[in-house]
């Protein structure tokens, strides 16, 4: 895990700077923002990182699902925390960050609690910790972007699904990693090949294989599942209510 979070921080070699440079000066033009959250949301992802493009994706869906409580697996740098601090804030409701690195010196925020463990061995708690909290201990928005590892995919499916409300959403960032990765302007950006880990473990739980070279939307066993390609790929599953 260690080795993945030094290869993500690594510096962009200069090959793939002086093609960004080259041929994509212009970065491609965001919608027009509706409010001012949103204007910040699309100035914040105008900095070109490895989720950039999936960021005002996230804000809108994280909207979209009216949570009464959103747990972010992987912190990182806090990119994807920014955008949910913001829904936190709208709805006034707890937004859980768990990360196996000490990621509390992104500031304090009212709705903000961080978490500093293992993201399974935080599972087997999650219910009693919540109770002690007082928070919602059915989860509407699980967000999961940590190890991209297969194996750790695998047990994040297995303990934390089972947490996801009736209505829940259920998004993976990484779900079509490669060594370059392609954005949606056409700029590169440098990853790694983790051989499918996050896309392969979703595979298994599903019991068939999807295409994440190519952007695609199905639905099987009481999920919606819709996936983007570019930018390391971004994958959500929308569970289907019960009568």
């Amino acid at each position: 895990m260690m080795l993945m979070r030094i290869i993500q921080n690594m510096t962009v070699p200069p090959a793939i700077r002086f093609y960004n440079h080259l041929f994509h000066r212009k970065k491609a033009v965001p919608p027009p923002a509706q409010s001012a959250v949103e204007k910040k949301i699309q100035d914040y992802a105008a900095k070109r990182t490895d989720i950039s493009d999936h960021l005002t994706t996230l804000f809108h869906e994280a909207l979209s699902s009216r949570p009464n409580i959103i747990v972010e697996l992987g912190t990182r740098g806090g990119a994807s925390t920014f955008i949910f601090k913001k829904v936190a804030e709208h709805f006034q409701i707890p937004l859980i960050s768990v990360d196996i690195d000490n990621c509390r010196e992104l500031g304090s925020h009212p709705f903000w609690t961080f978490v500093h463990s293992d993201d399974i061995a935080f599972s087997e708690k999650y219910v009693d910790w919540c109770k002690e909290k007082q928070f919602p201990q059915s989860i509407d928005l699980l967000f999961i972007d940590t190890s991209h590892e297969y194996k750790h995919t695998v047990q994040e499916i297995k303990h934390w699904l089972p947490l996801v409300s009736e209505n829940g959403k259920i998004i993976f960032h990484d779900t079509h990693l490669r060594l370059i990765y392609k954005r949606k302007d056409g700029s590169l950006g440098l990853g790694w090949d983790n051989q499918r880990g996050v896309i392969r473990a979703i595979e298994e739980y599903f019991e068939t294989t999807f295409d994440e070279t190519k952007d695609f939307q199905t639905s099987m066993n009481d999920f919606i599942i819709r996936h983007w390609a570019h930018c390391s790929g971004l994958t959500i599953l929308d569970k289907v209510p019960k009568k």
